[in-house]
């Protein structure tokens, strides 16, 4: 039985990973039409609708919750379920998904950067070490590994805006951390969404009611936010604490690794992007630097913990 339940923990951990690598080829399908807060919008509905039975059924009070600690939910709510995804969105609008989808993997880099910084980690030198390694891969990401483009300083935006993003979700991750949050899907979970979702409804009315036809998608996109709402607002969620607490954190956080290659096998085959030689070389050094300053020491860090 226990060797049933690991394998089934492997299993969600791996389709929580598809379903990521999923939100890349549809948000960048979404984004054509739908506005980045407008998507962001609608991915925090989705999401609330699909807890809210959570809440019903554990007879839960997600108001006297948010009372308790209102100034840090409506924090938490700005950074992970309204700015990271936003960032990620706003990124998308760019086709080159394979860039971005390496870029992902800097979110237990970028925690452990605020780890030091927020929480008084010290890091040690081989954590250094990984750190710059995986800082060149980036700066030959966001340069497209042209050092002409280096030199006239003409940035990846794209590439930049995920890098945002990552920022915001190993902030979040980091704050929870230090304050002792933790959430539940019935209580804590709901209430950040519904932040989410108050903080973001001003700006999607604002926007769709300067549109000729609001909301008026076609039935991919439609599709599309469908997907992105429940799969990463709902269902990646659930099977990432279901794997995560059934192998451990450091192990679950291990299959974050696969979202940049299940990217990049999509978007060869689907969209039929070719691999650059600068993605390679890239691709390696910030994994492997990530894997550097995450893995080669003795103590856990916040870095330890799966991106949400």
């Amino acid at each position: 039985m226990k060797v049933n339940k690991t394998a089934l923990a492997y299993g969600a951990l791996l389709l929580a990973m598809l379903i990521s690598a999923g939100n890349f080829l549809f948000g960048n399908l979404a984004v054509k039409e739908v506005h980045p807060v407008v998507l962001t919008f609608w991915r925090c509905l989705i999401a609330a609708i699909f807890v809210l039975p959570l809440v019903l059924r554990g007879w839960s009070n997600p108001y006297r919750h948010f009372q308790s600690s209102w100034l840090r939910i409506t924090v938490l709510a700005c950074i992970g379920v309204v700015a990271t995804p936003w960032f990620v969105y706003s990124a998308l609008q760019s086709n080159d998904l394979i860039d971005l989808g390496a870029g992902y993997t800097s979110v237990p880099l970028l925690t452990i950067l605020f780890s030091a910084f927020l929480l008084n980690e010290r890091l040690r030198s081989v954590q250094y070490l990984g750190v710059a390694i995986a800082l060149v891969g980036a700066l030959i990401f966001a340069f497209r590994g042209d050092l002409e483009n280096l030199i006239n300083f003409d940035p990846h935006l794209a590439f930049l805006l995920m890098i945002a993003s990552n920022a915001c979700r190993g902030l979040y991750l980091v704050l929870l951390k230090k304050w002792n949050m933790h959430p539940k899907p019935n209580e804590g979970l709901f209430v950040i969404f519904v932040v989410g979702i108050v903080v973001l409804l001003p700006f999607v009315v604002i926007h769709e009611a300067g549109t000729l036809q609001p909301l008026d998608y076609s039935w991919q996109v439609w599709g599309s936010i469908l997907f992105i709402g429940v799969g990463m607002g709902a269902i990646y969620l659930h099977l990432l604490n279901f794997g995560t607490d059934e192998v451990g954190a450091s192990t679950a956080s291990l299959f974050a690794y696969l979202v940049p290659i299940l990217v990049a096998v999509e978007s060869v085959t689907l969209r039929g992007i070719d691999l650059q030689l600068y993605q390679g070389v890239g691709g390696v050094m910030i994994i492997g630097g990530v894997l550097i300053a995450t893995r080669l020491h003795l103590q856990p860090t916040a870095a330890d913990h799966p991106p949400h």
